[in-house]
């Protein structure tokens, strides 16, 4: 091989060094910020009885039902703290008011809420995108939960109506990151296997 030829070799392998090691820093930042999101998010979790059609009505019923719910209860919340206090502290209440509610619509189901600690692979609610991992939840099953099941974000308050036209609160550099767009989505299914298989 020639000088010229292992100069341009070189020259190429220290190019391709420097993409890979500014591509590694943004993602380990981007990494980063991913993280600090599970932290500040509080999910709603609804999981019907079963996936026939009066079933998954019923659960988009009872959706709407907590969400004008939380809608009252998360008013003028900026923490995932309050949001988790006013959570337990009403998880009775929300557990009965749900029961209620489905009882009235005219089904014998148990409805049972309460707060977990749970996985959720990359997501999209509207224009923001979630990253896939561990998020605190407000979980409320209907039955033997076995239907598909829907979620949203209920602090910062994603699909609260009282929201319309205002901006849900998420700590510096976390709203650029979750705001939808194509790479950004690459980005976090990217994120998702890293964590899946080095988490």
């Amino acid at each position: 091989m020639t000088f010229k030829k292992k100069r341009n070799l070189l020259t190429v392998s220290m190019l391709l060094g420097t993409c890979l090691t500014l591509l590694l820093a943004s993602f380990t930042a981007f990494a980063e910020y991913s993280e600090i999101i599970g932290g500040e998010v509080l999910r709603l979790h609804i999981l019907p009885h079963s996936d026939c059609c009066k079933d998954q009505r019923l659960k988009e019923q009872l959706r709407d039902f907590i969400i004008a719910d939380m809608e009252m209860r998360f008013a003028g919340t900026r923490t995932l703290d309050e949001a988790m206090q006013i959570a337990e502290t009403h998880l009775a209440e929300i557990q009965k008011s749900a029961a209620l509610f489905v009882a009235a619509q005219g089904h014998d189901y148990d409805v049972t809420a309460e707060l977990v600690s749970m996985y959720f692979t990359t997501r999209v609610y509207e224009n923001i995108t979630m990253p896939a991992g561990n998020y605190a939840a407000l979980r409320i099953t209907i039955g033997a939960g076995a239907g598909r099941n829907w979620w949203c974000v209920v602090f910062p308050p994603l699909c609260l109506p009282a929201v319309t036209g205002s901006e849900p609160y998420f700590s510096p550099g976390v709203s650029e990151v979750i705001e939808t767009g194509g790479r950004i989505e690459v980005r976090f299914k990217v994120y998702e296997w890293w964590t899946k298989v080095f988490g």
